[in-house]
């Protein structure tokens, strides 16, 4: 039975709601067994995995431009300098553990949704031999910071060909970078028309809005709700506002239910794919993952500015290709979301670019990950391997791959 370990790490929720739908992809296939691992959070200090989890949610929620500006100051650095930047202290606190993990598991495959795994394992690859085969994921339309630290797994997925030549500036070399797109959850569209799901969900055939902030750190969705619900007033449309976990956005927006617009509340829900294919329009922000969903469903989009900076470059990226729209306040809201109403053309427009761009990489990268050759663990076994010191071992290969400059 093929074994494959996927690793994650929890900085936002992307990561592992890939991790997640990669496992179920692997198990659906067939005879595999599958384990998630959360990096930082089994193999690291807590210090770290709540710098990585709630440090990045309030770093994001209360501290945007401070994170923004780190981040393209990090992106800006030499790329030859892999082995000293700042991923690499955190990455080595896990290598002991990791390593551990590994020969009890003994993978076949490893499959990372994060660039800290992937770091971790070019690093403990400069001392230890392991066999097993290594895939990372790029869930973003940009190169993070640090991505240049991972030239040691065997395979990068990017979005796509537009991508490979960062990727060689970043010290990759062409067969490490396999183009399939982004490997998230998969949502096949519905095959009912738009107004029969509109029916179902008992909608009016009009004009849909679907608003959709609520899956994670961030905490401005009704007051988004409510910039929507004042742009469509008198107008003949309606919105399906999804909450996901922000139980205070669902209580206010059912509060302001009667106040024109018809608008159908959501809470959480997995039915994503359907409340997808009954809208017009969508109204989100940008990450990776979720843009990848909405290009499957071929839908214009209108994306809030004021996010991360990975989202502001995955925006850039969506504006340039003609998939989106944006909005940084209520005026600018207001003009493009009327301009989608009223042109038709031009969501029609938007929809067939979707279609171009779209490009879900889950089932070849897990066919990737299932083609894996069984790993023999001999050699690494015959090292006989004292894990109190695996750390000061990895952490001197990575200061002398530093001074050669690797």
């Amino acid at each position: 039975m093929k074994k494959i370990l996927i690793l994650t790490v929890t900085a936002g929720n992307g990561h592992n709601a890939c991790a997640r739908a990669m496992k179920a992809r692997l198990e659906a296939d067939g005879d595999v067994t599958v384990e998630i691992v959360d990096l930082l959070k089994e193999f690291s200090s807590g210090m770290n995995f709540w710098l990585a989890d709630t440090g990045y949610d309030l770093a994001v929620g209360k501290l945007l431009p401070v994170y923004n500006l780190f981040y393209n100051h990090y992106k800006k650095l030499d790329p030859a300098k892999r082995y000293s930047n700042a991923s690499q202290s955190t990455c080595l606190t896990t290598v002991a553990g990791l390593l551990k993990k590994i020969l009890d598991f003994r993978p076949d495959a490893i499959y990372c949704t994060h660039y800290d795994c992937a770091v971790a394992l070019t690093d403990l690859k400069l001392v230890y031999p392991i066999p097993a085969r290594i895939v990372a994921a790029n869930l973003d339309y940009v190169y993070s910071p640090f991505w240049e630290s991972t030239v040691g797994v065997d395979y990068l997925v990017i979005p796509n060909e537009e991508f490979i030549e960062e990727g060689l500036q970043k010290g990759f070399r062409r067969e490490q970078l396999l183009p399939y797109g982004l490997p998230v959850r998969e949502t096949p569209l519905c095959e009912e028309t738009r107004q029969k799901i509109r029916e179902q969900l008992g909608l009016q055939d009009r004009f849909t809005v679907l608003v959709m902030f609520g899956g994670g750190h961030w905490k401005g969705a009704y007051k988004i709700y409510k910039m929507v619900e004042r742009t469509l007033a008198g107008k003949d449309a309606q919105i399906i506002m999804i909450n996901g976990r922000d139980e205070s956005s669902f209580r206010k927006v059912e509060k302001r239910k009667k106040r024109g617009v018809p608008v159908l509340n959501v809470g959480f829900t997995n039915d994503i794919p359907r409340y997808l294919a009954a809208a017009d329009v969508v109204i989100n922000k940008s990450g990776g993952t979720g843009v990848t969903e909405m290009l499957d469903a071929a839908l214009p989009m209108l994306i809030y500015e004021k996010t991360p900076a990975q989202e502001r470059y995955n925006l850039v990226y969506l504006k340039g290709r003609g998939v989106a729209l944006s909005f940084g306040n209520e005026a600018s809201l207001r003009e493009n979301l009327l301009r989608l109403l009223e042109d038709g053309r031009l969501r029609a427009e938007m929809s067939e670019n979707a279609r171009r761009l779209a490009r879900n990489a889950t089932a070849r990268t897990a066919e990737l990950l299932e083609s894996a050759p069984e790993a023999d663990y001999s050699a690494l076994e015959a090292m006989e391997i004292d894990f109190s010191k695996v750390h000061a071992a990895v952490r001197a290969a990575v200061r002398a791959a530093n001074k050669r400059g690797k």
